[in-house]
C-alpha cells in the first residue's frame, strides 16, 4: 500500500515461492515404465492409463494408473497427455487442473491469482495462479536503468546486450525520475 496515497498495489507471486512439479522430472519415471514393458510401449498407450500424484508439501509424486480413484489427503491429481512432434513422435505434457490447459510445468502456491493467501495449497498452472519470474518486476527501476544506459559493472558470463535508442531514452527518463524523487525525499529540490 502507498502511504501517501492509500492506494494498494498487488504484487504478483513468482514461481520460485510456489512448489513445482515440471514435466522434465516425470519424463525418465515415464521413461523407465516404458522399458519395463519388454518392447518399447507408446507413449499415447502409457498416458491413457496412467496419472500423476503429487503431494507438493513433502515435494514427491508418484505414477498411478488413471482409473485409480482413490486418493490419499495432501496428494493432488494431475493428468498426463501427449502432443504430435514434427517427426512423427510425441510429446509429454501436463494437464493444469484448473484451465484443462496442456502446459509444462504445475504449481502448487498458498496464494490464489488475486494475491489473497489460502490455507490449502491450490495447484494449477502460471496463467491460472497469477504466477510471474522475479526478472519481470524488475523492468524501469533503477538497475534496470543502469543496465541498459550501460552503467552498471557487467557481470561475469553474463554479455551486454545493445539495446534500441528508445529504450536508452526510456531508462534515462526512469533513471532521472528516480533520482528527482530520492532527492526530493531528503528536501533537496532540483
Amino acid at each position: 500500500m502507498n502511504q501517501r496515497t492509500e492506494r494498494r498495489y498487488f504484487v504478483r507471486v513468482p514461481v520460485e515461492a510456489c512448489w513445482a512439479l515440471p514435466v522434465a522430472s516425470l519424463a525418465a519415471s515415464v521413461k523407465a515404465r516404458r522399458r519395463t514393458a519388454g518392447e518399447l510401449e507408446a507413449l499415447t498407450d502409457i498416458v491413457a492409463r496412467a496419472a500423476v500424484d503429487w503431494n507438493p508439501e513433502a515435494n514427491t509424486f508418484r505414477v498411478v494408473s488413471s482409473l485409480d480413484t482413490e486418493l490419499e489427503p495432501g496428494w493432488n491429481r494431475v493428468q498426463l497427455t501427449t502432443a504430435p512432434t514434427g517427426r512423427s513422435a510425441a510429446r509429454l505434457w501436463l494437464v493444469c487442473p484448473r484451465c484443462a490447459g496442456r502446459v509444462g510445468a504445475v504449481y502448487a502456491s498458498h496464494w490464489n491469482a488475486a494475491g489473497g493467501e489460502v490455507d490449502a495449497p491450490l495447484i494449477g498452472c502460471r496463467t491460472c495462479l497469477g504466477l510471474t519470474d522475479g526478472s519481470r518486476q524488475q523492468h524501469k527501476t533503477l538497475a534496470w536503468s543502469y543496465e541498459v544506459m550501460g552503467l552498471s559493472r557487467p557481470t561475469p558470463g553474463k554479455a551486454y546486450r545493445p539495446r534500441r535508442a528508445a529504450a536508452i531514452r526510456r531508462a534515462v527518463g526512469v533513471f532521472d525520475r528516480r533520482w528527482a524523487r530520492a532527492l526530493r525525499a531528503v528536501g533537496i529540490e532540483i
